[in-house]
């Protein structure tokens, strides 16, 4: 399989690419085989979303925005103990609750909350509440020998991506519960796969921005500038065989392919956004998963998957945004 390279790849991510494939993913190999040869088989979601009790810090004031951290037990229990407490930043614009909220999802590598804070307060001087998820394995939740966000196994990146979607899941009935009316999920890159697939996995209408994502991550494991990051032949252990190493890896994060699910409740409330010239997500897939849900929109921006973030804040929040526009609202009413 040859590695896939656009030509109009943006400089940016190029650069990035060789930069990060210092830190190399997967240096410890495959992880938990038993765990992973389940996974292989199928992959078993919680059927409701779990229940949690989040406690709040006190809220400070930050930039025109109430801010509060909070924690909470993950409802997967599989995670290494160093990642068995959920960190979730809370964003708003006053100390009371708005009527619209939607949880942000980290990309690959992001740890800690600055970045979308730079990114989508905005949002929040609108009315709309933003919880920000720690990544399982990241930043407050990393494991001790751990190198920043480069996961040591697949079996770690694999249990990383289901506790994200089974915690965006509890926190969005959560916040249902807490008597907002509109709810959202939304990412980027990696964090837009995972809120695509917490949306197709939520039992009610949910605004969706996936951003910077498509269909399937195969691709960009395998065959995109992120490939660069894994040494194959070393994943394939003492056989070195890195064809079927790629091989493998592709089957057991195939198990995310959006294509294999339904579309989510409400797929017309869902935006999805795309760069011209990125190194990482093949065009292709996002428009896999556009054709896949229907009445979804693609929007597509001049940029590369990376300096997106730096040049197209303003059509980031414009898909968050609009997407809270488009979902239903909610006929419960908020608790007194």
């Amino acid at each position: 399989m040859e590695s896939w390279q656009p030509r109009s790849a943006h400089v940016v991510d190029v650069l990035f690419a060789g930069l990060a494939r210092r830190a190399r993913l997967f240096t410890d190999g495959w992880g938990d085989e038993r765990f992973l040869e389940a996974v292989e088989v199928g992959t078993s979601f919680l059927p409701e979303p779990a229940r949690i009790s989040p406690v709040w810090s006190e809220p400070t004031s930050r930039r025109g925005a109430w801010v509060r951290d909070g924690t909470f037990s993950s409802p997967l229990p599989l995670l290494a103990p160093a990642a068995q407490t959920a960190h979730v930043r809370w964003l708003s614009a006053g100390s009371s609750r708005g009527r619209a909220a939607c949880v942000v999802l980290a990309a690959s590598r992001e740890e800690g909350f600055a970045l979308r804070e730079r990114l989508y307060t905005p949002l929040v001087r609108e009315g709309i509440d933003l919880l920000l998820l720690e990544n399982p394995y990241y930043g407050l939740r990393r494991p001790l020998g751990q190198r920043g966000g480069a996961l040591r196994t697949v079996s770690d990146h694999v249990l990383m991506n289901l506790g994200m979607v089974e915690e965006a899941r509890a926190l969005l009935a959560w916040l249902r519960s807490e008597g907002y009316e509109r709810l959202g999920i939304a990412g980027y890159s990696m964090g837009g796969y995972m809120a695509a697939l917490t949306a197709v996995l939520f039992p009610e209408p949910l605004a969706v921005a996936a951003l910077a994502a498509g269909a399937s991550p195969v691709p960009v494991f395998t065959r995109g500038l992120l490939s660069w990051s894994i040494a194959f032949a070393e994943l394939d252990g003492a056989r070195r065989d890195a064809e079927q190493a790629r091989q493998r890896l592709g089957r057991i994060f195939d198990l995310a392919n959006l294509t294999k699910f339904p579309p989510p409740r409400q797929p017309g409330a869902a935006i999805l956004l795309a760069c011209k010239r990125d190194g990482f997500v093949p065009a292709e897939e996002t428009r896999t998963l556009q054709t896949h849900w229907k009445t979804s929109e693609l929007r597509w921006v001049n940029a590369g998957h990376v300096s997106a973030l730096l040049t197209e804040r303003s059509a980031l929040c414009a898909a968050v945004r609009d997407a809270l526009a488009r979902v239903e609202p909610s006929a419960q009413p908020a608790p007194d």
